[in-house]
């Protein structure tokens, strides 16, 4: 199974000089490339499109291409073919409403170092550096490095890294993400024991125990840790535009400061997600939890008859992210992980027999996330993830007790 681990790593000033080379050459090479794709009639090429391997070989001998290590600029090619594919899948299908082709890149791009140019060793890697690029580098700054030799614990823990992607450097700083490798976990038999999500916008999981059968929310500061930094965003950028207006530019672009938030944003959201995911994996382990069924959204985000904010909010929540992160921590745990549809899950009493049309009752779902069935009054997310386990158990709800689910305990997890 391959994970992925993001860090950082401090750079000496040659070192940082070297790698802000590399990000540069790529993305004058993608910005070469993608010319290539959006002109490739005008240009006459011998080829009908130019994909990744005919501008392998057909820019070998480039500058661009010779500061880069031979797989590192091929990737670049790759990436840029992998948008391209993308991009024509989206016009066929016509999943987006006229879709734009890949854009030209502005700025430095991250390089991405596979498995052959990688030599590891306890907590250092070793990186190869192009022939062209020492020469550069020797010439014009008196630099005479021939490798890059990269220390992080990160890399001590790790036994078989197949990636390593390194971003551009800022103050002799720059973020990597390194792909590897791990033995397959042994999963867990089934014991009778399950653990339910139901994935909801205000209450981003809500849980069902079907041993001790109660309910528990996490992820209740999701929403309002994103609404956090969008406002002050908002704010930077009033500011921003208002200056460049007044200062007679037409187009002005984002400013660093603008980036560094969303940068923030996007590490807080990334980080809260850990937690709340890793406080699910905990309970499941110290519970003897076997599975974990979670409620399939797709179908949910394909449904045009909700209203515009509903949609809107919906769309914009991190559900693959979250799915992904439960799944492969899981499967470190040897727990199943399991989709589940939630077809009428919200709507179905969890006093019906069958979870199913027939016995949906939308208007049973009243103010304030509340679901009534007669004199009996649930939260209306713990119903969800009640019914998706009866659901996942084909409604076979022996030994469920639906009054475990009126009072759920909500976790409250470090922002």
């Amino acid at each position: 199974m391959l994970l992925s681990h993001k860090t950082i790593i401090k750079l000496s000033d040659n070192y940082s000089n070297i790698i802000g080379h590399m990000c540069y050459a790529a993305y004058k090479l993608w910005n070469i490339c993608n010319y290539e794709k959006l002109h490739n009639k005008e240009l006459n090429l011998p080829v009908s499109f130019p994909d990744w391997y005919y501008q392998k070989a057909a820019h070998k001998d480039d500058l661009w291409f010779k500061q880069l290590p031979s797989q590192t600029a091929q990737e670049t090619c790759k990436q840029l073919d992998k948008a391209w594919k993308s991009y024509f899948t989206l016009t066929k299908t016509g999943g987006v409403e006229n879709p734009k082709p890949p854009k030209f890149k502005h700025d430095n791009i991250a390089v991405i170092y596979m498995q052959n140019a990688i030599q590891h060793n306890n907590d250092t890697v070793k990186l190869t550096i192009s022939k062209g690029l020492k020469n550069f580098m020797s010439a014009e700054y008196g630099i005479n490095e021939t490798f890059l030799y990269l220390k992080n614990p990160v890399f001590k823990n790790i036994n078989s890294i197949k990636q390593i992607k390194i971003y551009p450097p800022e103050n002799n700083i720059c973020n990597i993400i390194v792909i590897y490798e791990i033995l397959d976990v042994l999963k867990l038999t089934d014991n009778g024991k399950y653990l339910s999500i139901d994935l909801g916008i205000h209450n981003l999981m809500t849980c069902f125990n079907s041993n001790t059968h109660e309910t528990f929310i996490v992820g209740r500061k999701y929403l309002a840790l994103e609404h956090f930094y969008y406002k002050e965003i908002a704010r930077v950028q009033s500011q921003w535009y208002t200056q460049q207006s007044e200062a007679g530019i037409k187009y002005p672009k984002s400013s660093k400061h603008i980036k560094k938030l969303y940068e923030k944003k996007n590490n807080a959201i990334r980080d809260y997600l850990h937690k709340i995911t890793r406080h699910i994996i905990n309970y499941c382990v110290s519970n003897d939890i076997h599975t974990v069924v979670i409620g399939d959204i797709n179908g949910i985000r394909k449904d045009n008859t909700k209203d515009d904010k509903f949609n809107q909010q919906l769309h914009a929540l991190p559900y693959n992210k979250i799915y992904n992160m439960l799944e492969y921590k899981l499967i470190l745990e040897g727990i199943n992980f399991v989709k589940q549809t939630e077809s009428y899950s919200s709507q179905t009493s969890p006093l019906a027999n069958e979870v199913c049309k027939k016995n949906a009752v939308k208007s049973n779902r009243i103010y304030r996330g509340l679901y009534a069935d007669g004199t009996n009054i649930w939260n209306a997310d713990c119903v969800g993830a009640y019914n998706i386990l009866k659901l996942y158990l084909k409604n076979n709800a022996t030994g469920l007790n639906p009054y475990g689910i009126k009072v759920p305990e909500v976790i409250k997890v470090a922002v």
